[in-house]
């Protein structure tokens, strides 16, 4: 019908069809390819913390079980363990009132938080209701 209108014999669909499996097929492996490479890689691209310091209040416990830390400066870990039903956090503060950041508030659990810190000193403590006031406060050196 095709080579009636053209005037010339019609495409061979058998070809095009065979053409387009193959590749079909190709672009599934390279997009397997793609994201393999994707996935290995993204680890790679995460920065190691320079530090990492470990947080903890003991059940029914209203301070931290330590009361001064030290780390490197840069890209800071902080592990936060609260063993009590009470809800705590860690909040931070540098050069006096400077909210610098904080981890979630959380009961009875584990949480990381990572953040980048310039040499100093910072005041952690819990900005949970009165827990600073009660004495859920630290000291972190950053040198």
């Amino acid at each position: 019908m095709l080579e009636h209108w053209l005037g010339q014999p019609s495409f061979p669909t058998e070809k095009v069809e065979n053409e387009m499996r193959r590749l079909t097929a190709l672009t599934a492996v390279l997009a397997l390819f793609v994201v393999s490479v994707v996935a290995t890689s993204s680890d790679a691209l995460a920065p190691a913390p320079s530090s990492s310091i470990s947080i903890s209040v003991s059940k029914g416990s209203l301070t931290y079980d330590q009361k001064a830390f030290s780390a490197k400066a840069g890209l800071v870990e902080i592990r936060f363990t609260n063993n009590s039903t009470a809800p705590h956090n860690v909040s931070l503060e540098h050069d006096g009132e400077f909210e610098y950041g904080a981890s979630l508030t959380i009961k009875k659990g584990s949480i990381y938080t990572f953040l980048t810190l310039d040499k100093g000193t910072y005041h952690l403590y819990s900005s949970v209701g009165t827990d600073e006031d009660k004495g859920m406060s630290a000291t972190l050196t950053v040198r």
